[in-house]
């Protein structure tokens, strides 16, 4: 089996945020905005774990890539301390050091029915307090976490946070965040890390008013694993993993010797089709060029 991790780095505009994954989770309605805000820089990171090109067999989301999330995010963000954050929490996933603490009746994102949620927040930081925090996937546990630096700044960022969170609804897809919330968060943090939901596990945004060098460090983190990593034009629990491969096939070929590692289905996808060495008819592929070798913003998984 191959494991891969898919990533995407785009401009997300907080006013028009998009999709997330279909049946999965989706944006809460954007507030309204006196103004529009600036965009912001959002990096995706998601998993899969399959056979081959067709994809057919893949299991999604970034357990199924097999990396230690705390890893991986002590990779991309090195040194970094964390403030870690829920919403609707269950009272008996709350850490003992646990700050901010409220208890309170009410429904969880996509329930049906009335519990007692606990919302609070927790200092993390170092690579096995990361991972006694998350373990493998803390999607129904944690919310996210934001980059932390400044101690003086937690009030105002509480309360900002509520806007990010506190407005989930209860419908199916649950929403679980208020996208014109981050510009407001990231005046007092430098990042903010989002679990959102793949098909079968979570995926990261990262979302950041400066761009940083999360790709460089993603690929280093990527091969030192043993793990594919692959690019995507939009987030990868968005779109396709076939036409993903086949477009990292075609870099890959034309910027190496060694063979693809991961190997042609019997039967090729549409996309391996449209590949110069992929294509079974002979025909040029329309995806030769090296600007069209990105996917079509806005072509989503089917």
């Amino acid at each position: 089996m191959i494991r891969a991790l898919g990533y995407s780095l785009d401009e997300f505009e907080p006013a028009q945020p998009g999709h997330l994954c279909r049946g999965r989770e989706r944006w809460i309605e954007p507030f309204p905005m006196d103004e529009e805000p600036a965009a912001l820089h959002r990096f995706v990171i998601s998993g899969a774990m399959f056979e081959d090109d067709s994809a057919r067999d893949a299991q999604r989301g970034l357990v199924a890539s097999g990396v230690d999330l705390s890893e991986l995010i002590t990779a991309l963000l090195p040194g970094s301390a964390f403030l870690a954050f829920t919403e609707d929490g269950h009272p008996a996933d709350m850490p003992a050091d646990a700050v901010g603490i409220e208890a309170f009746t009410g429904y969880r994102a996509g329930g049906r029915s009335q519990e007692m949620r606990v919302r609070w927040q927790v200092e993390v930081a170092g690579l096995s307090a990361m991972q006694d925090l998350l373990g493998e996937d803390p999607s129904d546990r944690i919310l996210g976490l934001a980059l932390w630096e400044d101690d003086d700044a937690r009030e105002a960022f509480v309360e900002r946070l509520f806007l990010l969170t506190g407005l989930s609804t209860v419908d199916s897809p649950p929403a679980r965040f208020q996208p014109g919330a981050l510009p407001d968060l990231l005046d007092l943090v430098p990042v903010v890390l989002l679990f959102h939901r793949d098909k079968h596990s979570l995926a990261l945004g990262i979302y950041t008013r400066e761009r940083l060098p999360l790709v460089q460090r993603l690929e280093l983190f990527a091969a030192k694993r043993g793990v594919l990593p692959v690019p995507f034009a939009i987030p990868p629990m968005l779109a396709r993993w076939d036409r993903a491969l086949a477009e990292a096939r075609l870099r890959w070929e034309a910027s190496s010797e060694e063979p693809f590692p991961v190997p042609h289905a019997e039967e090729p996808s549409r996309w391996a089709r449209r590949s110069p060495r992929g294509r079974r008819d002979g025909r040029p592929s329309r995806y030769e060029d090296e600007d069209a070798l990105l996917l079509v913003e806005g072509e989503e998984e089917e």
